[in-house]
């Protein structure tokens, strides 16, 4: 019986056949990631795209980057008359993909009225002969009633806490939320020999959701933001102060300051933002079905998003209650 099976498995083995594919390249384009939302100058961060299996590394991730665009142009008419931004490329940041804005805002931060609710925006980018071209529009924002901090039920510790939040929205017209959060203040230890604690917020805004209101149409009800990750859907909770026992002294651990942006999209921002949210909830799953994501812009990938947003500032402390919203700083818009 034993050879029996031995002979089976070399039977198998010797019916292997390598197969070797000849895949077509991608076809280049621009790939645009834009924002306007109001009070804030329009950016335009804008790279090119990479074949499915290319090589990803830290050489790889630089090619991407596109610096040599010949001029991008914003928009928008007010009575029948043009009022446009010529975008420029903020300087310094080489470890980062081209951005562009418009740098006369930083001349006059608290009075900028180029982004405003309810204008739409039109998107011009003139790169090697080529016009890529988008627009969007600044939907009105709808705040939160309110915003709260309670225990998690599902942690495993204490100091493990939930975001919750109650919203009514409005009956009278379609809603697309989006959501995106991240820390603006989080300790951790500086490393695992060390009982010292540093402050280590998140580099970046991160999406917890993107949807529309069908469902919840006109209606109130209370809701809670996870903790965004870096793959899979939002799950985490955030911390409250607590101490922890380190060598043979206890350290404490400030609790969490948690940025909140909740905003208004139109129709195309959703199904893009509300894509991502899918692909990035079925990252590493066999059996999910393969999407594209959806597009607004003209001659290339990506998305020109207007944000009617509203931000809330939340400590992470048991019990507070947050009802006003906030100016952000503009590196926390992104």
């Amino acid at each position: 019986m034993k050879k029996y099976l031995f002979f089976i498995s070399i039977f198998f083995i010797s019916c292997q056949d390598e197969i070797t594919l000849d895949l077509p390249q991608a076809e280049n384009k621009l790939v645009v990631e834009g924002a306007i939302e109001n009070g804030f100058p329009p950016y335009i961060i804008i790279t090119k795209n990479q074949g499915y299996f290319d090589e990803i590394s830290i050489d790889t991730y630089s090619n991407l980057f596109i610096n040599d665009i010949d001029s991008v142009k914003i928009w928008y008419y007010s009575e029948g008359v043009k009022v446009s931004k010529i975008l420029e490329q903020i300087i310094g940041l080489d470890s980062l993909p081209p951005i562009y804005t418009d740098l006369s805002y930083f001349n006059n931060t608290d009075n900028y009225e180029f982004s405003k609710v309810g204008r739409t925006y039109f998107l011009e980018i003139k790169w090697n002969d080529q016009i890529i071209t988008s627009e969007t529009t600044i939907p009105t924002p709808t705040p939160l009633d309110c915003l709260w901090v309670e225990q998690s039920e599902t942690a495993d510790k204490e100091f493990k806490c939930d975001i919750r939040a109650l919203y009514s929205d409005p009956a009278e017209v379609q809603n697309n939320i989006l959501i995106k959060s991240k820390r603006i203040q989080h300790y951790e230890r500086k490393d695992s020999l060390d009982c010292n604690v540093e402050n280590k917020p998140d580099f970046s805004l991160k999406l917890i959701d993107s949807e529309t209101d069908v469902l919840i149409n006109g209606q109130s009800f209370e809701t809670y933001f996870p903790r965004p990750k870096e793959s899979g859907f939002p799950s985490g909770g955030y911390n409250s102060t607590h101490v922890k026992d380190c060598n043979d002294s206890v350290v404490e651990f400030k609790n969490d300051v948690v940025l909140i942006k909740f905003c208004q999209i139109d129709e195309p921002s959703m199904k893009f933002w509300r894509g991502v949210v899918r692909q990035v909830g079925t990252n590493g799953n066999p059996f999910a079905e393969p999407m594209n994501l959806s597009s607004n812009i003209n001659g290339g990938l990506g998305i020109f998003t207007g944000y009617g947003a509203v931000y809330y500032k939340v400590p992470i402390i048991k019990n507070t209650t947050i009802f006003d919203t906030i100016k952000p700083n503009i590196i926390d818009i992104f």
